[in-house]
């Protein structure tokens, strides 16, 4: 019989079967949206903070994945001791893949040295879904469509799993170091009699710099961020330049597929927002016409007095 030409992921699956399924989306903005891999990432300003974030990847491929998330979190004095909290929401779609997360994030501030540690965890669900109803498996010569495997599922099925996270991260005036690890029981998702589905342990490494100029109004920030599931891994390294603390723009490098470009601003009322572009440097360039990113966030305190200066250690 002909071997049939189908998504990876679902050549994987067979009877009885177990996927190790990696939910982590690609975000080339990473710099900016630190909280979506490190708890200990949030409330780094005086202030509440809603960030939201879609990424169009890999456009014009069918069915290529799309990631949308929103995060919020703001700091918090308690009994003299200073803390942060927030919740995230993660949607997520490729393929016949879907995942969804929602999590509550909490993180422990304290002064050391010329900086400040922050420890961080998240405490929440993720639910992944198999569109088996979507699944269609054509003939590696012919093209046509042939009969269904009988192991392959022929209905969306779902299972949902709690989920924990770590993390760490120190923060002084012209760096900054993050460590965290996502996933950290490895959660299993039971979707029926012959589905399980294994969410990965992921280590995350970031760190950045700010090399200040002669000439004051400018500044290059570098940044850097490994990530590995212990199987593979991942390095983006970025370069920016910013005008005025209030405008940037930079280039990236992910060593393992794309060149990333990205721009932004801050205003004043405290709303951020940038965009990036992915140009793969791969074959696969052929087969997409790149991968779109856009990012918004607004910081602003309450009851506290404007500024017409905007400044964010996020963004080091």
């Amino acid at each position: 019989m002909r071997r049939y030409l189908f998504l990876t992921a679902v050549v994987l699956l067979v009877s009885n079967f177990a996927v190790r399924g990696q939910s982590e989306a690609q975000i080339s903005q990473y710099m900016f949206s630190q909280e979506s891999y490190n708890p200990a990432a949030i409330a780094l300003e005086n202030s509440i903070s809603l960030f939201g974030l879609h990424r169009q990847q890999w456009v014009g491929v069918p069915n290529a994945p799309a990631t949308t998330y929103f995060a919020a979190n703001m700091p918090v004095n308690l009994w003299g001791q200073k803390h942060g909290i927030g919740l995230i929401f993660y949607n997520d779609n490729a393929g016949i893949f879907s995942n969804q997360s929602v999590n509550f994030q909490y993180a422990f501030k304290k002064k050391l040295t010329e900086g400040n540690l922050s420890l961080g965890a998240d405490l929440g669900f993720i639910s992944q879904t198999i569109h088996g109803d979507s699944i269609n498996i054509k003939d590696i010569e012919s093209e046509y469509l042939v009969a269904s495997d009988p192991n392959l599922p022929t209905t969306s099925i779902n299972a949902v799993g709690f989920d924990c996270s770590l993390g760490a991260y120190y923060s002084a005036k012209q760096y900054y170091i993050g460590l965290s690890m996502l996933h950290l029981f490895s959660p299993e998702l039971n979707m029926d009699d012959y589905v399980t589905s294994y969410v990965g342990r992921v280590l995350y490494l970031t760190g950045g710099y700010t090399f200040n100029l002669s000439n004051p109004r400018y500044k290059i920030k570098p940044t850097g961020l490994f990530k590995t599931n212990f199987n593979s891994f991942q390095t983006d390294l970025n370069i920016r330049v910013e005008r005025d603390e209030k405008y940037w723009g930079g280039i990236g490098w992910r060593l393992q597929d794309a060149v990333v470009f990205f721009i932004g601003l801050n205003l004043p009322s405290g709303i951020s927002a940038g965009y990036s572009f992915d140009l793969a440097t791969t074959k696969f360039i052929s087969n997409s016409a790149g991968s779109h990113e856009l990012f918004l966030r607004y910081n602003f305190s309450l009851g506290a007095k404007k500024t017409n200066k905007y400044k964010s250690i996020r963004i080091l």
